[in-house]
């Protein structure tokens, strides 16, 4: 019978590290919300459907309540700007998530006040960890976002258990001296 129990438990823990090595792409449940905060920030994203590579939330925030698409699970974008940026890097070649994918591009988008401007940006699955933040402990992928000539890096925690990110990094628009932090505090099923 112990022996029985060993494999048993050898057997989960080999599985659970195998999953951990990897990871496919797929957009929450509908109806799943995520609630974050952070940094003056927060509020929840309701996970509503998918659209080619992207995973479509209704996030509300502050009273408004907008579309955001992110693209591959992990740059989102409200905007047609956002978008473009996000459709320019190819992030399909970082799936399934393994530790040391990268892929790096060049993306031209249009600018709110009209000129184009050009970046070239890094995506690397820097690790595979486990992350604490108030909703919980989660295995993740911690994927790091770069733009050459910039030391500033946006950080995404990818929970394959959720399908979503658990925690964000980036830097703040309106001082690119701070970095703004967003972290899960809830998750909440969809209703039956």
């Amino acid at each position: 019978m112990k022996c029985m129990i060993a494999a048993a438990v050898l057997a989960t823990a080999v599985a659970g590290a195998a999953s951990a090595q990897t990871a496919e792409f797929k957009c929450p449940a509908i109806g799943t919300q995520f609630t974050y905060k952070g940094d003056n920030f927060g509020g929840v994203n309701a996970a509503a459907g998918q659209e080619g590579n992207a995973c479509l939330f209704n996030r509300t925030s502050n009273g408004k309540t907008e579309t955001l698409r992110v693209h591959w699970g992990l740059i989102g974008s409200v905007d047609a700007q956002g978008d473009s940026f996000a459709k320019g890097i190819d992030l399909k070649s970082l799936w399934p998530l393994k530790v040391g994918n990268t892929t790096t591009s060049t993306v031209t988008v249009v600018g709110r006040d009209g000129k184009n401007y050009t970046s070239t940006v890094t995506m690397l699955v820097a690790a595979s960890e486990k992350l604490t933040v108030p909703a919980g402990t989660f295995d993740v992928f911690r994927v790091e976002e770069a733009k050459a000539g910039s030391t500033a890096r946006n950080i995404h925690w990818w929970s394959p258990a959720l399908a979503n990110s658990v925690k964000e990094s980036f830097p703040d628009w309106r001082d690119l001296s701070k970095v703004i932090v967003l972290e899960l505090t809830s998750v909440k099923a969809p209703a039956k």
